[in-house]
């Protein structure tokens, strides 16, 4: 995939956040197949972003990947917020460090709807009407909206969506490029012992 010279979609945020209590160590500790999940993450971002960045509270080390801390609030809007006042595009790509499955082709077609309308937020929702906070992109202006919230300790994201122009992909068009892999995240053991599976060639 080629890089953007004009700098609309070409910045991605890794969010590193969450304690892992449920799998019951740090997330960005993960491993998959012996590799890092972060790591290789970023690895694959920087194959298809001009920018790639992280948010943590936490230190981390990956080279060519600037660490960002929450300032205001908590939470997944937290991390975002901080992206978007860093990221030099106009549009933030966003995955959680629990999803280990990058789908290129359905970057690309994010990138394509946003180039052709233009909307705040383009975001999946799946058959069960649940919406996919991650694997998404984000407006820079959306910051502050976001900003205003979270100052208010209004922590949901959701929220923000009644103010903004989202375009939300539907379950029909993501079974057209997912195969079961680029929304799955690491919650538990379990889902460890399955994405190990699904990394399998």
């Amino acid at each position: 995939m080629i890089k953007e010279s004009r700098p609309l979609t070409g910045s991605a945020l890794i969010l590193g956040g969450g304690r892992g209590t449920r799998i019951g160590y740090d997330k960005k500790k993960l491993e998959l197949g012996g590799v890092s999940v972060l790591n290789r993450l970023a690895s694959q971002l920087q194959t298809v972003f001009a920018e790639v960045l992280i948010s943590s509270n936490e230190p981390v080390t990956l080279p060519g990947v600037p660490v960002l801390p929450d300032r205001v609030g908590e939470g997944p809007m937290a991390g975002i917020y901080q992206g978007l006042l860093h990221c030099t595009s106009e549009y933030l790509y966003v995955v959680a460090c629990d999803m280990p499955f990058v789908n290129g082709a359905y970057i690309a077609y994010m990138r394509e709807l946003i180039a052709r309308e233009g909307m705040d937020v383009c975001i999946a929702r799946h058959g069960d009407g649940g919406l996919e906070l991650f694997n998404s992109f984000y407006k820079k202006s959306c910051a502050a909206l976001m900003g205003e919230a979270l100052a208010k300790g209004e922590y949901k994201i959701r929220l923000v969506f009644d103010r903004l122009k989202v375009h939300e992909v539907d379950d029909g068009t993501l079974q057209k490029f997912d195969d079961g892999k680029m929304f799955f995240n690491i919650n538990y053991k379990e889902d460890l012992e399955a994405a190990e599976q699904k990394n399998m060639p």
